[in-house]
């Protein structure tokens, strides 16, 4: 069985170009696995489904009124219901709650509360998205109030617009091939194009995902091959999932409108599952090489921490002397060669040991660090006195450890002076029994 450790540290130089493929997709596999485990993939793609259902009126009602108001709503109904393909009654219900949706458009209440309702639900839904993502990515923040709300409300907007250029497109690629009934060969390809369009989009809209929802920057080179085998694997799902819907309602027509629920949302977490892991091999991509330092960063020892510390602050202050534009996260990684996570950790530490300050960009979109003490002042002495003192040094209030034993470890400790532990006693022979034993350390 392959130690999935021993991967990390072969040296893929001395390999033939075929076993560097084969190793470097190993790697993928492992880091996908391991980072579903450790991010707790599965609980945010229910988490996901839960946030779909309650969003789905919302957003169908959305596109029928923006897809109504710009005259091609009928086109955008039908588009929508040959997509969904579940029992007719589930669909003939959802789009009379979309339908009701838009009724109390009409009346004042809708104006105030209904708004409001329908801002909560599409913000909640793509916060989660954003969160799960964001999760994926390590990034700790997610966008503020109003760039989601731009952003994804947006999209929301733009979504009729989408399936009428698609239904356009396959309306035209028909006509074209009534055209020119002669030809086998057009008409095979323009079959086969018609078939393979709704994959096309799909595997577009899952490389898109990857690409502009995470709240940092992922390459496009490396969300292309996930988004493809994703929307692969998602029109596979749903071509399942649709024939094995309409052959369970036709043979039981009670049982299969009673099933078109629960399997429906089976189909969401199924959806979002793909979904998920697909934005965590774009994540294996992208940091294929330096996720074998990465995986390590959690057992670092103190000095290393202590020393990798150091060194951050060191190029933020040096810098800052220079006058040149300051570090942000991800420039500091790329210019120390560290992971990301790992230099989030250590900043994140630095800004709350008041040793370093956040300052925004003019766009608003990064952060970049100063330091936050005069750089004339900031020695390492300084600055490892701050990290030995960071946290909280007493558990509550109204406790306090005073005894002889602990006065004598602090000043040991602080003097940096050398004991053994079995001669730290708490009464007053305690020192002349440290220095007797100094003593006789030193004759020997």
């Amino acid at each position: 069985m392959l130690n999935i450790d021993y991967i990390w540290t072969i040296n893929e130089r001395t390999l033939s170009p075929l076993r560097q493929r084969l190793l470097r997709m190993t790697k993928r596999i492992a880091i996908t696995v391991e980072c579903i485990n450790r991010n707790n993939i599965m609980s945010y793609a229910s988490a996901l489904t839960y946030s779909s259902l309650m969003a789905a009126i919302p957003i169908l009602a959305i596109i029928f009124a923006v897809a109504r108001g710009f005259g091609f709503g009928p086109a955008v109904e039908e588009r929508v219901r040959s997509s969904l393909q579940v029992s007719p009654e589930l669909t003939d219900k959802v789009f009379e709650f979309a339908n009701s949706y838009l009724e109390h458009t009409k009346s004042g209440v809708f104006i105030g509360v209904g708004i409001i309702v329908l801002l909560y639900t599409l913000v909640s839904l793509t916060s989660n998205v954003e969160t799960a993502f964001n999760t994926i990515w390590y990034v700790p923040s997610s966008r503020n109030i109003y760039r989601r709300m731009l952003d994804y409300i947006s999209i929301f907007l733009l979504l009729p617009f989408i399936i009428v250029i698609s239904s356009g497109l396959n309306l035209f690629l028909i006509t074209f091939r009534s055209l020119l009934p002669n030809y086998q060969f057009v008409n095979d390809t323009v079959e086969w194009s018609v078939h393979l369009m709704p994959t096309v989009f799909v595997c577009i809209g899952f490389v898109l995902l990857y690409t502009y929802i995470p709240n940092t920057e992922v390459k496009l080179r490396h969300a292309i091959w996930p988004g493809i085998l994703a929307g692969v694997v998602f029109m596979g799902v749903q071509y399942f999932y649709f024939h094995y819907q309409i052959k369970l309602s036709s043979y039981n027509a009670i049982y299969g409108t009673f099933a078109a629920i629960p399997l429906f949302m089976l189909w969401l977490h199924l959806s979002w599952m793909i979904c998920l892991t697909g934005g965590q091999l774009c994540y294996a991509n992208q940091s294929l090489d330096k996720y074998a330092l990465e995986r390590n960063s959690a057992y670092l020892s103190r000095r290393y921490r202590d020393s990798l510390s150091l060194l951050l602050m060191s190029r933020i202050c040096k810098r800052f002397a220079n006058g040149t534009q300051p570090y942000t996260e991800r420039s500091l990684a790329q210019d120390t060669q560290l992971p990301e996570m790992l230099v989030h950790k250590l900043i994140s530490e630095l800004v709350s040991m008041n040793l370093l300050a956040e300052m925004h960009d003019e766009t608003g979109l990064y952060t970049q660090y100063l330091p936050a003490i005069d750089i004339h002042r900031m020695t390492v002495r300084m600055v490892m006195k701050r990290m030995d003192c960071y946290g909280v040094e007493r558990l509550t209030d109204d406790w306090q450890l005073k005894t002889r034993e602990w006065e004598l470890l602090r000043h040991l400790r602080s003097q940096g002076e050398d004991a053994l532990l079995i001669d730290i006693q708490d009464g007053t022979k305690a020192d002349d029994s440290m220095q007797q034993n100094n003593r006789n350390r030193q004759e020997i």
